[in-house]
């Protein structure tokens, strides 16, 4: 049986994240997500909020049951374009800052990542996004 801890580390691995980034996004050092990951520490709930938010699968990562509910089509809000041109504009300058350039495809789907990371905030958080764009552009 996959063990919590392992669990964990799997789902990290599926969003492509190292524990540097993964840390940093929920909130806690490298040293903690390597504890947690090690079964030496448990995190809290905000930790668990915090990679949920993410994408992480908690029902997966708790139980070792993987999420299978789809969302209804009422669940689903339309894209406000406006967000994502602005956070692609705000990738493309971060990227170039960092002497990056990626592919359309790849660009886009980054884009797309950060903005569904963003949830359903009504406002921009520009400092928000910058943190995470430093996080994907340097990775």
């Amino acid at each position: 049986m996959v063990s919590f801890c392992e669990r964990l580390r799997v789902e990290r691995t599926r969003l492509g994240l190292n524990q540097t980034d993964f840390a940093a996004l929920a909130g806690v050092t490298k040293k903690t997500q390597m504890l947690y990951e090690a079964g030496e520490r448990v995190p809290d709930a905000n930790y668990l909020a915090a990679i949920a938010e993410a994408g992480a699968d908690l029902s997966f990562i708790v139980t070792g049951q993987k999420n299978t509910a789809t969302p209804s089509a009422a669940a689903w809000a339309p894209i406000d374009s406006e967000k994502l041109g602005r956070i692609i504009e705000m990738l493309e300058a971060a990227a170039k800052q960092a002497g990056r350039r990626w592919p359309a495809k790849k660009l886009a789907e980054t884009a797309t990542d950060i903005y569904n990371a963003l949830g359903d905030d009504q406002g921009f958080d520009q400092p928000r996004v910058e943190r995470i764009l430093k996080l994907v552009v340097n990775r």
